[in-house]
């Protein structure tokens, strides 16, 4: 048997290391001829973050609660206390406007009426009238007796040139109104005619006033007599003083005055109207009288409460034969159209206007949904139960829902739908590139390249936003950044 030879460790060392440079450079050969081509490859087409353009639906929705209340509300009580003498209603009644619904005692004013008309008849008796038919014809006497007196003091001419400038002064201030608060040649012009009228009045009125003094006075307050030294006769004129005059036309006034105060009481006597400025005892009297009347009428109404509104009777506090105060004894609600007092979070504040659409759902019916619209929104914020809210008030339309007879404060959770936009073109909004205010734009990739393009955007959410104008169904959009060149 032969002996092998034992191969030195330095030769198996040269065998490792050649082994060992084959791998690395195959190794290397792999890098260089997968490896680099593939990262080339990535480098020359990078890749996006996409969406494709889909039928979607958008709503917005703002939620909150409400509480359902009536659409109007009064509390009624009497005007005075008294006692209850009836109560027509209770609670749960439907009342009709102008219903009696409770009555006080009247006993002691329908007496106090009585009377008071036993006094308006004393007071307009056939004598009472008769006495003042003879006042006012002897209120008319007296007129022309003071006129005449004058007259003749001053003249017939002069006193009626005098009425006449007062006539002329009236309708000049008359005309400078009309003129002033309705501007028109015509108005002008009668202004002018009014003027010219007052100074041909002044200008007579002087004219007579000389003839006063010339001939008047000589031929009607001459007199004659013989002087008692020389025996001779002689004539002299004796004219009013004018404290005569004044006199004179002081009871020409009175005169008058007495002739209105006369015939205002034979026309209130007579049942007639009463000008506002009207005196004389006996006609405070009579109005006095007709006063206390109707003072006593409106207390006998005011024992009856009435409704002002139709409705439903909410709340009944008092009983027949108690003591009532001025304090409210009866409420009436009208229950339809059926209302809710609603609130939201103060961040909602534009989901919220007039006229949206409003799905609420009442806790006592949760499978049933009710539809109506917002008809009031409380222009400022206000805070319920430490909490900024945006309050206002929804009405419901029961046409297609019909009606459940909720009571009144039932509680409910209210959707406001501030938009709706169904079956139509949405992308994410990360899609969306404002432009500019209202102006958008999106990048659509055309053979693997963005492409940016205007668009017109519709309602938005905090997810969605539709698309009207701009985009077709299928349109892959870029959700990410978009290096441009």
């Amino acid at each position: 048997m032969k002996k092998r030879k034992k191969k030195s460790s330095k030769t198996l060392w040269g065998i490792l290391i050649l082994l060992l440079l084959a791998a690395a450079g195959s190794g290397y050969g792999y890098y260089q001829y997968f490896y680099l081509p593939a990262q080339q490859v990535i480098e020359e087409a990078p890749s996006y973050q996409t969406a494709k353009a889909i039928t979607g639906n958008i709503i917005l929705i703002a939620s909150g609660t409400g509480t359902l209340i009536p659409s109007t509300e009064v509390e009624l009580g009497f005007e005075s206390g008294g006692t209850l003498s009836t109560v027509s209603v209770e609670v749960g009644s439907e009342v009709e406007v102008g219903e009696v619904l409770a009555e006080l005692d009247d006993t002691d004013l329908q007496e106090q009426l009585i009377q008071s008309q036993r006094n308006l008849r004393e007071l307009t008796s056939p004598m009472v009238i008769a006495a003042a038919e003879q006042e006012f014809a002897q209120a008319q006497i007296d007129l022309i007796e003071t006129e005449d007196d004058l007259e003749f003091l001053i003249s017939p001419a002069v006193y009626k040139y005098e009425k006449r400038l007062v006539e002329a002064e009236e309708a000049l201030k008359e005309a400078q109104e009309t003129a002033e608060t309705s501007p028109s040649e015509e108005n002008d012009q009668k202004v002018t005619e009014a003027e010219v009228f007052l100074e041909e009045t002044k200008a007579r009125l002087a004219a007579n006033l000389i003839y006063y003094e010339e001939t008047y006075l000589p031929d009607y307050f001459t007199y004659t007599y013989r002087d008692e030294d020389t025996r001779v006769w002689v004539e002299e004129i004796d004219a009013p003083t004018e404290a005569e005059i004044a006199l004179a036309r002081a009871g020409l006034a009175a005169a008058e005055a007495n002739l209105v105060e006369a015939q205002n009481l034979l026309t209130a006597l007579k049942g007639g109207k009463i000008p506002e400025d009207a005196t004389g005892s006996q006609l405070f009297q009579l109005e006095q009288a007709q006063l206390e009347i109707q003072n006593i009428q409106d207390a006998i109404e005011a024992t009856q409460l009435i409704t002002p509104i139709a409705g439903t009777v909410t709340a009944l506090n008092a009983q027949v034969t108690e003591t009532v105060t001025q304090n409210s004894i009866i409420t009436i609600a009208q229950l339809t159209p059926h209302t809710l007092e609603v609130y939201f979070d103060e961040s909602d504040w534009g989901k919220i206007q007039v006229g949206y659409e409003v799905e609420v759902i009442f806790d006592a019916l949760p499978e049933k949904t009710f539809i109506g619209q917002v008809v009031h929104v409380d222009p400022s914020l206000s805070t319920e139960q430490n909490t900024t809210v945006v309050s206002g008030l929804v009405e419901l339309d029961i046409s297609t829902t019909g009606w459940n007879n909720l009571p009144l404060n039932s509680a409910a959770a209210v959707d406001v739908i501030g938009g709706r936009a169904e079956g139509v073109i949405i992308i994410p909004v990360e899609a969306l590139r404002e432009i500019s205010d209202g102006e958008y734009a999106v990048f659509v990739l055309e053979n693997g390249e963005p492409r940016m393009r205007m668009v017109e955007v519709g309602l938005q959410d905090l997810l969605y936003a539709e698309i009207t104008s701009g985009l077709e169904i299928g349109d892959v959009v870029t959700t990410g950044q978009v290096e441009t060149k």
